[in-house]
């Protein structure tokens, strides 16, 4: 199988002809470790390991005395707590998630295949993961576990969402921070249609709280770049308040505009130490996957 092929496998457009959300994550995951040479992750195990180098201070009833006869180095057992690393996946499921342009996947979609993806790679790791399904505010809440068979419980619920409601970020991000006073990583999956002063808000709070953020902004190539021909109806998915346009007669305005709202969001996000990154929904979710693992490897 040729490395063109195996990266097919973290196509949004391929992952949604398969329909069952646990299929997803496995191709979605294996498909991208299938492609990853050479990588640069390389050494990078997704196994759990259960040692760790022995350091000044650490409690010497737990070094591991078989390790040190086969190494001759010292290693301490290290226990769950010590290893597992806590990680909250938010995603976004107001109405504007449902957008697709044609032959796409709705923003829902291709966010709920990433989030799929991320759980089944975290808890392989035995990370510890919780899912937040929210628009207005955190509607649905599953609790931080790393045992595998959390993931059905994870995957079920990415199966059954719909998107509705409008976006409330501000209000759904103190929320967060309230539920989650042990420190971890948060993920945050949303098209990020809301205020940006507010999302700036709520994203501070997560910081305060000394979480490591990833942002995964959303946004459909149609959201980009408004490459529609004659007159079309658009429809405001939250509001609905509908308007009839030439888009090639609005084009350079709109992607002016769209381009100071990213350049904001990005600031913004910066300013707090949190990591950043636009998906196009027509794009593979391996630069995601990629995003995550490299500040994996940093935390340890």
């Amino acid at each position: 199988m040729t490395a063109q092929r195996k990266n097919n496998y973290v196509d949004p457009a391929l992952l949604s002809k398969l329909k069952n959300m646990n299929l997803v994550a496995r191709c979605a995951v294996e498909g991208f470790f299938a492609g990853m040479h050479p990588s640069p992750f390389h050494g990078f195990s997704v196994e759990y390991s259960d040692h760790r180098a022995y350091q000044a201070g650490d409690d010497p009833k737990y070094l591991d005395w078989k390790m040190y006869g086969r190494s001759r180095k010292l290693y301490i057992k290290q226990f769950l707590q010590e290893t597992n690393l806590t990680a909250y996946i938010m995603l976004d499921s107001s109405r504007s998630m449902s957008f697709a342009s044609e032959d796409s996947v709705t923003k829902l979609e291709y966010g709920s295949y990433l989030a799929a993806a991320l759980a089944y790679l975290m808890l392989m790791q035995n990370d510890c993961v919780g899912l937040g399904v929210f628009a207005e505010d955190i509607h649905t809440w599953i609790p931080g576990r790393s045992r595998r068979t959390h993931l059905s419980v994870v995957l079920r619920k990415l199966q059954e969402n719909q998107a509705n409601g409008r976006t409330r970020l501000a209000n759904v991000l103190h929320n967060l921070a309230e539920r989650t006073q042990r420190r971890g990583i948060v993920i945050l999956i949303s098209d990020l249609l809301d205020d940006v002063e507010d999302v700036k808000r709520g994203l501070a709070h997560l910081k305060y709280l000394k979480h490591d953020v990833i942002l995964f902004h959303l946004m459909d190539r149609q959201e980009l770049d408004l490459d529609y021909e004659g007159l079309v109806q658009f429809e405001d998915l939250e509001s609905r308040r509908i308007v009839r346009v030439f888009p090639k007669s609005i084009q350079t305005t709109f992607k002016r505009n769209v381009s100071q709202f990213m350049e904001q969001v990005r600031t913004n996000a910066h300013s707090n130490n949190i990591d950043y990154h636009l998906m196009n929904t027509s794009e593979p979710l391996d630069r995601a996957l990629i995003a995550y693992l490299a500040k994996r490897k940093v935390m340890g």
